[in-house]
């Protein structure tokens, strides 16, 4: 007995089912390593961000520094001029303001 139409019909849809389901198998992997990117990359993005903060506070730190290091150069330079030009009251106040800032 020779198959009947519907019979051919079915097996098609049937196949075309299978290669949607191993499709949407093949998707549903593609989705799962996307969210395990995605949680990968949030995860590096928080530690930039962390090393980010910690690198604006070490800066910060230094540039005060670095403007404590200048005050304390300028005071050194009047006392020296002080002491040179013998104003040696004017280089004792200042002896004792740059000991104040240190």
């Amino acid at each position: 007995m020779a198959p009947s139409r519907r019979g051919i019909g079915d097996e098609r849809l049937n196949q075309k089912i299978q290669c949607l389901k191993r499709n949407m198998a093949k998707i549903s992997m593609d989705q799962l390593r996307i969210r395990e990117e995605q949680t990968s990359v949030r995860q590096k993005f928080a530690i930039i961000k962390q090393q980010c903060q910690q690198l604006r506070k070490e800066i910060n730190l230094i540039s005060k520094q670095a403007s404590m290091t200048q005050i304390r150069l300028a005071f050194m330079f009047q006392i020296i001029r002080a002491r040179k030009d013998g104003n040696f009251s004017q280089a004792a106040k200042l002896t004792h303001s740059l000991r104040f800032i240190v």
